[in-house]
């Protein structure tokens, strides 16, 4: 014969309590998670020193994603000044302003990271020499805003 002791049946009660309140937990839908910049700006490519890397900002209007002429012709002469020196690299960094959700703002900068990405590619310069990166809306807040609504270019 097995003794219990007398609490015995609310020990099994809690027991059994506890154990379902996790897992009604375990069911419940996981939180999105935050935006995450791809590829963030690595340090390597944004310490270059001057003489050996030159940066571009290509400008977009709020909420935008369409080059205008300047920038078309901005894009072209880059991709010349690439196609003649075959060791120069691209590195592509789009970025939103403040306004919107992190959410929004991390795919309105990689759209535009792509639409400057996919410009160099028709001008020819190969894949492999471009590095296409996006961070939404990280910048100071000091920052004006026209200057968030870019792609910056660095090649180096």
């Amino acid at each position: 014969m097995i003794l219990l002791p007398r609490n015995a049946a609310r020990i099994a009660a809690t027991a059994a309590f506890a154990l379902l309140a996790g897992c009604a937990q375990m069911n419940q839908p996981a939180p999105p998670p935050n935006p995450v910049a791809y590829n963030p700006p690595a340090a390597a490519v944004t310490e270059l020193p001057a003489a050996q890397a030159t940066h571009y900002r290509m400008n977009f209007a709020a909420g935008g994603t369409r080059l205008d002429a300047e920038g078309a012709a901005m894009i072209a002469s880059i991709a010349d000044t690439m196609r003649a020196n075959p060791g120069l690299m691209a590195t592509l960094i789009g970025s939103a302003d403040p306004a919107g959700t992190d959410a929004s703002n991390m795919r309105l900068s990689k759209r535009r990271a792509i639409v400057v990405h996919d410009a160099l590619r028709r001008g020819k310069v190969p894949e492999s020499r471009i590095d296409t990166r996006w961070t939404g809306e990280r910048q100071a807040d000091a920052t004006p805003e026209l200057v968030l609504r870019t792609v910056e270019i660095i090649l180096h």
